[in-house]
C-alpha cells in the first residue's frame, strides 16, 4: 500500500542578506545625491521668498499711495509707525520692513503691514546699496529715494555669498524690478559683494 508523502516545502518569504545589502547601498547612493540638492533648494526658497515678499510690499505701498493719494512709506525694520516724517524709525532691512501711510492733513500715521524676517544665521539678509532706510511713494506713483539717487538697489544675500544673491531695483518713476537670475542685479550686472 502506498502512503501519501506530504511535501513540507513551502515558498520562502523575506529577503536574502545579499538583496538587503544591495537595497541599502542603492538608498545610500540616492541619499548622498539628494541631500546637497535639498539644502540648495531650501536656501534658494528662503532667499526667493524674502525677495518676493519685498517686491510685493513695494507694489502694495505704491498702490496704496496712488489709491489714497497720500504719501505711503516702505520702511526698513519693524519698530512701528512714528509721528515723524518719514513715519518710521531708522532700522535695518535685515529685521524686516513695514508699510506705513502718512496723511497729508497731519493725521496720525497708520501701519498697514509688517513683514518680520527670521534672524537665524542661515536666514537671508537685505542691504540697500545706497543706504536708503525707507522709500516714500507719492500719490502720483513716483518714489522719493532718501539718498537722492535716481535708483536704489536692495540685495538679498545668504551665507553662500554674491554668486547666489538676488536684488530688487526701485527708481524714482516708481518702477520696481527684481533680478531674474541669482548672482545678477535686475540690469544683468554681476553682484560682486554681499554682506
Amino acid at each position: 500500500m502506498k502512503t501519501a508523502v506530504r511535501s513540507h516545502n513551502r515558498p520562502m518569504h523575506g529577503f536574502t542578506v545579499v538583496e538587503l545589502m544591495i537595497t541599502i547601498a542603492v538608498v545610500a547612493i540616492l541619499t548622498a545625491i539628494a541631500v546637497p540638492n535639498l539644502r540648495t533648494y531650501v536656501l534658494n526658497s528662503r532667499r526667493d521668498s524674502v525677495l518676493d515678499g519685498l517686491v510685493a510690499s513695494l507694489h502694495y505701498a505704491r498702490t496704496e499711495a496712488i489709491d489714497l493719494n497720500q504719501a505711503t512709506y516702505l520702511c526698513a525694520g519693524i519698530t512701528g509707525a512714528t509721528t515723524d516724517t518719514p513715519p518710521c524709525a531708522t532700522d535695518v532691512w535685515s529685521n524686516g520692513w513695514q508699510v506705513v501711510t502718512n496723511p497729508a492733513n497731519g493725521g496720525a500715521a497708520k501701519l498697514l503691514s509688517t513683514h518680520a524676517l527670521n534672524t537665524s544665521s542661515t536666514a537671508p539678509t537685505l542691504t540697500a546699496v545706497n543706504g536708503s532706510v525707507y522709500f516714500q511713494f507719492n500719490g502720483n506713483g513716483t518714489v522719493t529715494i532718501p539718498s537722492g539717487a535716481a535708483t536704489e538697489m536692495i540685495r538679498v544675500c545668504d551665507a553662500r555669498g554674491a554668486t547666489f544673491a538676488r536684488a530688487v531695483e526701485i527708481n524714482t518713476a516708481g518702477f520696481i524690478q527684481p533680478s531674474s537670475q541669482p548672482g545678477q542685479d535686475p540690469t544683468g550686472t554681476a553682484i560682486t559683494t554681499c554682506p
